[in-house]
């Protein structure tokens, strides 16, 4: 009996025995370790057909600049004194700034990808990165007259979406934004939030969506006081070429909001009751030839504007608007090329911007090119076709206006000393102190009163000194949108520009593995000026002559140094020489005006023939 509880005892312990081994042999692992993680090229599974990808950047980049605005005699500054400012990180400034990115990209199976990217873009001294959140400028107020700004900082949701594959069916949907880009040539992109669905039918593909670029939630209003644009694009590979149609519905009635401010408002809103209704069509080509690597890109804006109708309210000014409103047509036009030669080590480039321009400001027509009806920034330099000029200012940020336009509107130019009584200059514009004269009607036979506002910048008063990073050009776009914005009654458009013409012209040099050279030399004008002939009317009549068609020309170069796949560095620098259009400009301040260059010999009137310089240092790990 005794034996029998024994050997029941020892059956016992060796089913448990074998039950704990066969448990064991159906685990990959041991109780309580962890749960080995399985790569998928960058991405780390981190649960049942869940993909991760950590992303990360570190951007160090080092500038200076001098005489920006072309005017020795006129003081160098930045347009902003806040330290995540960006004006000053890729314009104007001589400064020491980081970049850095944090975020992560999901994947389930083939069908859903989520990424979430945090950014910060910081100015760096000893005392930013202490990250104080209640500091602010050193010093008070400045030599120009501008306060103490706030130096907080923090992260934002640069990149934020989500992606989902209808599974069995060649389309996908994407929400949110990232950074993206409609056509070859990268006239419509940014990362503004859209709601988009892609159609992939093998060399067939099609995509159609929306973006919201302003809603009505910032103005505390509901209902149609939105900035909303809608596209459509399809596009046929028929290797090594590509053809696609690109159209754009830009539908604007955020500029134009009814809020307690009436008249003109500051950036990005416009006149009180304005609105734009205009259509984008783009078709182009890109492909290869032999060695020969090339895009053209054909570009037509149409619709209709409404100009806003001030009469009867305070403070608007417009005396010269009769009736409900004043109808616009809008009809422009552009042409962008590229064309680059594969020699080996060597690749010779050229390329041509070409972008109508608005004669008369008393018509009611808007003949100015521009890629929208507002000014925004644009992805030409995101595309591999001018991604090599992202360090050109011609492409990304724009010089200062020249000689700041010290003084105009303060005392005439013309006649030192005496008070000009003619045109204030666009007051608003930092740097300039003079009286408001609230008219934009350039028929008005009035001194003082053909347009005040003549480079359409209005609003930025509370930044005086400043002197206008962005004179003719918003960041990454080549267009001069910023020209000329008001010259018609009653709106404010980028579709009212002088025209733009860019020419590229330069070689890229890839000499050892990791290394590539690039050098330029670029030319940009105006196409018609008589926009700001007639805002600078009374001027140009005591002075004589009228105002030409070049801006500057650029010479440029930049050295990219590829130590890995992970890490490079790159140094870039460039000159710009005035041509006549700045030098004219340039006249119309004066150079004796407090505040900036001070008193310097017995002539009033700025040259604006000095050249202006940048440079840059660039340390980067992506991963």
């Amino acid at each position: 009996m005794k034996r029998r509880a024994q050997l029941a005892l020892i059956g016992v312990v060796l089913l448990a025995v074998a039950s704990w081994a066969a448990a064991q042999g159906t685990l990959q692992v041991p109780s309580g370790a962890a749960t080995p993680a399985v790569r998928f090229g960058n991405f780390i599974e981190v649960g049942n057909d869940v993909l991760m990808h950590i992303i990360a950047t570190t951007d160090f980049r080092i500038n200076t600049t001098h005489n920006f605005d072309f005017e020795e005699k006129v003081r160098d500054r930045v347009a902003s004194r806040n330290p995540v400012d960006t004006i000053a990180q890729s314009g104007e400034s001589d400064v020491f700034w980081m970049l850095s990115r944090f975020g992560v990209d999901f994947r389930y199976q083939k069908s859903t990808e989520v990424q979430i990217v945090l950014e910060q873009r910081t100015n760096l001294d000893g005392n930013t990165t202490d990250d104080r959140m209640n500091s602010t400028n050193p010093g008070g107020t400045d030599v120009f007259g501008r306060a103490a700004s706030t130096e907080n900082k923090g992260f934002s949701c640069r990149y934020c979406w989500l992606d989902y594959k209808f599974e069995g069916t060649p389309l996908r949907l994407r929400v949110g934004f990232d950074l993206w880009t409609l056509d070859q040539a990268g006239y419509i992109g940014d990362n503004d939030p859209r709601i988009a669905v892609f159609g992939d039918f093998g060399d067939f593909d099609v995509m159609a969506g929306g973006w919201i670029q302003g809603t009505s939630q910032r103005l505390g209003l509901v209902g149609d006081n939105n900035r909303i644009n809608y596209m459509v694009s399809a596009g046929y590979n028929l290797r090594p070429h590509r053809f696609q149609l690109d159209m754009v519905y830009f539908r604007d009635r955020f500029a134009g909001a009814d809020t307690q401010a009436t008249g003109l408002r500051p950036d990005p809103l416009g006149f009180t009751g304005q609105k734009t209704d205009a259509g984008l069509i783009m078709g182009s080509w890109s492909g290869r030839m032999g060695p020969v690597r090339a895009l053209v890109q054909g570009n037509v804006v149409v619709g209709h504007a409404t100009g806003a109708n001030m009469a009867g309210i305070a403070g608007a000014g417009l005396t010269g608007i009769q009736g409900a409103d004043r109808h616009y047509d809008i009809f422009a036009g552009s042409v962008v090329a590229y064309g680059e030669v594969d020699l080996g080590i060597v690749r010779p480039f050229l390329g041509f911007i070409w972008g109508s321009g608005d004669g008369d400001p008393t018509d009611h027509k808007l003949h100015g090119f521009n890629t929208t009806p507002y000014r925004d920034t644009i992805q030409i330099t995101g595309t591999t076709w001018f991604a090599h000029l992202d360090t050109s200012n011609v492409f990304a940020r724009d010089y200062s206006c020249p000689a700041r336009f010290q003084g105009l509107g303060v005392a005439n130019p013309n006649t030192p000393g005496v008070a000009s009584t003619t045109n204030p200059g666009a007051p608003g514009i930092p740097g300039r102190s003079g009286p408001t004269v609230a008219t934009n009607n350039p028929t008005q036979v009035v001194a003082g009163q053909q347009n005040p506002y003549a480079l359409g910048i209005a609003g930025s008063a509370a930044s005086p000194g400043g002197g206008e990073t962005e004179c003719t050009h918003t960041v990454t776009s080549p267009f001069n949108d910023r020209l000329g914005n008001l010259s018609h009654l009653g709106i404010s458009s980028a579709y009212s520009n002088p025209g733009t013409m860019v020419i590229p012209v330069g070689i890229r040099v890839f000499p050892l593995k990791g290394y590539e050279i690039n050098g330029w030399y670029i030319y940009r004008a105006m196409l018609n000026t008589k926009l700001l002939e007639a805002a600078f009317a009374p001027e140009l009549a005591v002075r004589g002559g009228g105002i030409r068609k070049g801006e500057y020309q650029e010479v440029g170069a930049s050295v990219l140094w590829t130590l890995n796949p992970n890490f490079d560095i790159r140094l870039a620098g460039n000159i710009a020489i005035p041509l006549g259009g700045f030098i004219d400009l340039a006249h119309l301040g004066n150079c004796n005006a407090p505040g900036g260059g001070g008193a310097y010999g017995s002539s009033a009137r700025c040259g604006g023939t000095d050249p202006a310089l940048r440079g840059e240092v660039r340390f980067r790990a992506r991963f």
